[in-house]
């Protein structure tokens, strides 16, 4: 099953061989021949859900006003093709990402503004669908969230942290200057944001 999260907050499920092979050249179908979106509904995220009742994933929502939600995988085993109610937002918020994360994983979230934060998985609890979530990351006025990545367990500080910047200029910085702090904070900064990075 593939699960297709949307910038209003639902999610629909499709099976991966509904989706026709291409090649590399040819353009693809568009995704409304598959799902039945509304107007105003962007695909966010797209996530393989893990075959049968996988107790050891949850599913990470995290919003554009910094708003995190976490979710058991099984409470998607049976979406609708008119899809569900994911998480329920806040006027003028959007989802931003779902993810796959599991025990002792850490979830790394970065703003417009280039401020990021990393907490651990378990700083959220899971909770039901109709649920709002609770704050991930604080941020300042005009500010939000752009992207949110998993690092997980096995990875811990060895990898690195790519970010990329609207007018193309990439940085690469290891994850050990990226200390784990609690959810909800302003965390730190990560990009320095100029006219010429955008």
């Amino acid at each position: 099953d593939l699960l297709f999260f949307t910038n209003l907050g639902k999610a629909y499920s499709i099976k991966m061989y509904d989706i026709p092979v291409g090649k590399r050249a040819t353009k693809g179908k568009s995704i409304m021949n598959f799902l039945s979106l509304s107007d105003s509904e962007k695909v966010t995220s797209i996530l393989p859900l893990p075959k049968g009742n996988d107790k050891t994933s949850s599913l990470m929502l995290v919003t554009k006003n910094g708003v995190a939600k976490k979710m058991t995988s099984a409470s998607f085993s049976d979406v609708r093709r008119s899809g569900i109610i994911a998480i329920k937002l806040d006027k003028g918020d959007n989802l931003v990402s779902a993810l796959i994360t599991k025990k002792g994983d850490t979830v790394i979230v970065a703003t417009g503004d280039g401020q990021s934060i990393r907490f651990k998985e378990s700083d959220i609890r899971e909770m039901g669908r109709t649920a709002g979530g609770v704050r991930g990351i604080k941020l300042d006025k005009n500010d939000e969230v752009i992207s949110v990545d998993v690092i997980s367990k096995e990875l811990g500080d060895k990898g690195f942290f790519l970010t990329m910047s609207a007018n193309g200029l990439g940085k690469k910085t290891s994850l050990s200057e990226y200390k784990v702090q609690n959810r909800g904070g302003s965390g730190i900064k990560t990009a320095k944001i100029t006219p010429k990075t955008g």
